[in-house]
C-alpha cells in the first residue's frame, strides 16, 4: 500500500511527463545586434510576441540584444569556436557581409538553408518567393545559402545629402545643376564659404573615412582595409564590364580624388573637426545644419536624407530641409544583397522552428511590427495608415539595430514624419538596377597562404589611407604621401593579393557557367 501511495505522489508531482500533457513551447534564442535594451521593455515586447506566435508555431522568443562593440567577442567568437558554440544556445543570429558572414560560413558555424527552404516550400510556405533572385544569388557561398536577407533596399548608389536651405541661401538650384563628379561642386562650395566664412560646406561620412561618392569602384568588394582591392562597378562605354581587379591606391582615379580633398582642406571647405578621424563628428555637424553637402550611401526618393535628418536632427535646434544628389549609376552588388540577414547556427537548436519564424518575419505584418516597434499602446501609438508615434519612455524601436534588420520592410509601419510609401519605394527603386558582373563573388582572404600578406597590406592601408582620403596629408609628402604609400603597398605584397583575387574571381566565374 505504501508503494502504491508513493507512486501516486510521484506521478502527481510530474504531470508534464504524463501522456497527453502539454509541453512548453520551444524557446528561440535570437541574437541581435543593437544599442542595448531596457530589461522591462524587452520583457514586455517578448511577452507580446510570444502570445502571438505560440498558436502559430508553438514557440516563444528570447532576444539577446548585444551592443555593437561587443558583437564580435560575444557572438562571432563564440560561433567560430566549436566548444563555445555547443555551450551557448543560439537559434537565430544576425549577420551580414560586413559583419563576419563569410567568416562564420567558413568556420561551418551556419546551417546551409537549402534543405530547410525546400522543406518549407513542401509545407506551402515559399520563403524564396518573398525576395528577388538578386538577393539569393548574391548571398550564396559555394552554391549554399547560409542566411535569409532582410527584404530592404537592394540598390544603394552613393551621393550627397544636400542642405536644401543652405543651397537656396547661396542661390544654388541643385536639382537643375549638372553635377557629374565631386569636383563640379567647387563653385558652390566657394559661394557657401564666402557667405559663411566660419562654416565648412563639404561634410564627409567617416564610415569609411573620407567617403568618395562618385568613385568607380564596387564598395566592400574584397574585405580589405578601405576596399584596397576591388573591381569597377559600371559597364564601359562599349557595354562590356572591365573584370580587372585593381589596387585602387595605385590608380590615377584615386590619386586625382586624394589631391582634390587636400586642395579643399587648404581652401577651408572641409572642417578640421570632420577630418580628425573621429567618426562621431560628422553626424554632429550634420545635425547642426552647418554644411552644404554630406557624402552618404543613398536609397533613392530622398529616403536616406529624411532618415538621417530624423536620426540626427532631433538632438539639435536649427531647422533645415534636405535633398539628395545621386552620383553613381544603379547597380546591385554583393555587399548589398547580404547587408542584413538572420542565419541559423549549426549548434544544437531546432532549425524547423527557426526557419518557420523566419518565414513569419517575411510574411506576417503583425510579427514584423511587434519585432520592430513592440506592442501597440505600450511601446508606440498607431496614427493614420502606417505611421506610428514612439512612446519615448518605452521605445523598443531604439534598442535593437533597426528597421533594416527586420524581415520584409514592405510590411513595416513607418515613423510619424516619414512617407507612408517609403518602404515600397525602397524595393521599387532596385527594379531597373543592373547586377554587376561579380554579383555573389567573395574574395577569400583567409587562405593560409594569404594571411600574412593580408595583414601586412591592411597595416599599410591603415597607416596611410585615411589621412590621404580626408585631405590631412599633402599627397606629395615624401614620407606620408601617395608615393610612399604605393611603395609600402608593393613591399607589403599588394601585387600578390591582387593576383590571388584575380585568380579567385576567374575560378568563380568559370564555376558559374
Amino acid at each position: 500500500m505504501r508503494k502504491l501511495l508513493s507512486l501516486f505522489l510521484v506521478l502527481t508531482m510530474i504531470p508534464a511527463v504524463l501522456p497527453g500533457a502539454a509541453a512548453e513551447p520551444y524557446t528561440l534564442d535570437i541574437w541581435w545586434v543593437g544599442n542595448g535594451a531596457v530589461p522591462e521593455v524587452q520583457e514586455g515586447v517578448e511577452k507580446a510576441i510570444n502570445e502571438y506566435i505560440e498558436p502559430l508555431i508553438d514557440a516563444h522568443v528570447s532576444f539577446h540584444i548585444v551592443p555593437w562593440d561587443d558583437w564580435k567577442t560575444e557572438v562571432v567568437d563564440v560561433l567560430t569556436d566549436k566548444a563555445k558554440r555547443k555551450e551557448t544556445k543560439m537559434d537565430l543570429v544576425f549577420t551580414a557581409d560586413w559583419e563576419y558572414y563569410s567568416d562564420l560560413q567558413e568556420a561551418k558555424a551556419l546551417l546551409n538553408l537549402e534543405g530547410e527552404l525546400e522543406d518549407l516550400l513542401g509545407k506551402g510556405m515559399d520563403l524564396r518567393g518573398t525576395l528577388s533572385d538578386s538577393f539569393w544569388n548574391g548571398i550564396k557561398i559555394n552554391g549554399g545559402i547560409y542566411g535569409v536577407p532582410t527584404n530592404k533596399e537592394l540598390c544603394v548608389p552613393q551621393g550627397f545629402i544636400v542642405n536644401r536651405t543652405a543651397a537656396e541661401a547661396i542661390g544654388w538650384d541643385y536639382e537643375n545643376t549638372e553635377i557629374t563628379c565631386t569636383a563640379d561642386l567647387e563653385p558652390w562650395l566657394a559661394k557657401y564659404k564666402e557667405k559663411y566664412p566660419a562654416r565648412y560646406p563639404y561634410l564627409m561620412d567617416m564610415n569609411p573615412a573620407g567617403r568618395w561618392v562618385d568613385e568607380p569602384w564596387i564598395n566592400d568588394w574584397s574585405g580589405l582595409e578601405q576596399n584596397s582591392l576591388t573591381m569597377k562597378m559600371a559597364k564601359n562605354g562599349d557595354g562590356e564590364y572591365d573584370e580587372t581587379v585593381y589596387s585602387i591606391f595605385e590608380t590615377p582615379e584615386e590619386e586625382e580624388h586624394i589631391r582634390l580633398m587636400y586642395d579643399w582642406v587648404q581652401k577651408g571647405y572641409i572642417s578640421p573637426m570632420n577630418i580628425s578621424l573621429d567618426k562621431s563628428h560628422a553626424e554632429e555637424i550634420f545635425g547642426s545644419g552647418d554644411f552644404l553637402v554630406f557624402t552618404q550611401p543613398l536609397k533613392g526618393n530622398n529616403i536616406k536624407a529624411v532618415e538621417m535628418y530624423t536620426s540626427c536632427h532631433r538632438k539639435q535646434h536649427d531647422d533645415f530641409e534636405v535633398g539628395e544628389i545621386i552620383m553613381q549609376p544603379k547597380y546591385i552588388v554583393t555587399a548589398h544583397t547580404a547587408g542584413s540577414m538572420f542565419a541559423i547556427p549549426t549548434a544544437d537548436c531546432d532549425p524547423d522552428k527557426a526557419i518557420r519564424f523566419l518565414y513569419l518575419m517575411h510574411t506576417d505584418e503583425t510579427l514584423v511590427n511587434l519585432m520592430l516597434f513592440g506592442a501597440e499602446g505600450e511601446n508606440y501609438t498607431k496614427l493614420d495608415g502606417k505611421r506610428v508615434e514612439l512612446n519615448p519612455d518605452a521605445a523598443w524601436y531604439n534598442m535593437h539595430a533597426g528597421a533594416w534588420t527586420v524581415g520584409d520592410v514592405r510590411l513595416q509601419y513607418v515613423l510619424e514624419n516619414e512617407d507612408p510609401e517609403k518602404n515600397d519605394k525602397l524595393i521599387e527603386y532596385a527594379k531597373d538596377a543592373t547586377e554587376t558582373c561579380c554579383l555573389g563573388f567573395r574574395f577569400n582572404k583567409k587562405l593560409k597562404a594569404l594571411r600574412e600578406t593580408v595583414a601586412a597590406v591592411d597595416a599599410v592601408v591603415g597607416q596611410f589611407a585615411d589621412p590621404l582620403l580626408c585631405g590631412i596629408v599633402d599627397p606629395d609628402d615624401p614620407e606620408k604621401g601617395i608615393g610612399a604609400f604605393r611603395e609600402a603597398l608593393r613591399e607589403a605584397g599588394i601585387d600578390t593579393l591582387r593576383e590571388a583575387a584575380q585568380k579567385q574571381y576567374e575560378d568563380w566565374k568559370n564555376a558559374q557557367k
